[in-house]
């Protein structure tokens, strides 16, 4: 298959509702559209939503990077190309790259799914889940794929609440967005004012689950960067480790 034919580029028109009080676009608005995107695509390709949920399967995102140049702002528009960059027995990789009306690059990313069983809630092998090969881009946007980020030392700051209705996707569990929404909500607004997300990193390690109380740990590691994890309190069970660095 043609490499054009396996990339999507979306446009996306920045609304008021999906910017922060700086103006410029929210990183979960951001990651709002990547979902959108890559649901898109992968339906396009042929193993979306549509071809996993007849055999109670789903795509669960368990990495992601997202390096920032610069966040368009309301009333501006963003383009977002994504491809599916590879695969192996677990985990399919996806990337994507952010554009301005001009096409001027504003970003990347690059993500790792699996397939789970809605069942039984385990990862199933990528090849097994579907009735053809996956197809594929032989491009990356960073050298290597998204790793394991380094647990916290320390606790710095803490926020907590509780999962609710809002939080939930069509699979059941916290839709990626929100897990940044709630990183954002450990670190000093004055300093949020001020600065801007340059790096973020997410490795999704278990699923929150509705009416339980996270609790949102941050540990500041240098000047501008940040190691953040979210835990389940009633069981201590690590959700979600994150790594913001801003400029």
């Amino acid at each position: 298959m043609p490499d054009n034919c396996i990339q999507r580029n979306d446009d996306y028109y920045i609304h008021s509702y999906e910017v922060d009080l700086t103006t410029r676009l929210r990183f979960s608005s951001l990651n709002r559209y990547m979902q959108e995107s890559a649901w898109k695509n992968a339906e396009q390709l042929g193993f979306g939503f549509t071809a996993l949920n007849s055999k109670n399967l789903a795509w669960v995102l368990t990495r992601m990077v997202i390096s920032i140049d610069h966040l368009p702002g309301w009333n501006e528009s963003i383009n977002i190309a994504t491809w599916p960059s590879g695969k192996d027995s677990i985990f399919a990789f996806r990337d994507f790259q952010f554009f301005d009306r001009d096409q001027k690059e504003l970003g990347r990313a690059a993500t790792s799914w699996c397939v789970i069983d809605l069942k039984t809630r385990k990862p199933v092998f990528v090849r097994s889940a579907f009735e053809h090969d996956l197809a594929e881009m032989d491009k990356q946007m960073y050298s290597e794929r998204p790793g394991k980020i380094e647990s916290l030392t320390k606790i710095d700051s803490e926020w907590k609440t509780v999962v609710g209705y809002q939080d939930l996707d069509v699979n059941g569990h916290v839709t990626n967005s929100r897990y940044i929404d709630w990183l954002f909500e450990s670190i000093d607004l004055k300093f949020i004012k001020t600065h801007k997300v340059r790096n973020l990193e997410i490795n999704f390690l278990s699923e929150a689950l509705y009416k339980h109380e996270i609790v949102v740990r941050t540990e500041k590691i240098a000047e501008t960067e940040y190691l953040h994890s979210i835990v389940q309190v009633s069981d201590g069970l690590e959700i979600c480790r994150a790594k913001t660095s801003w400029k």
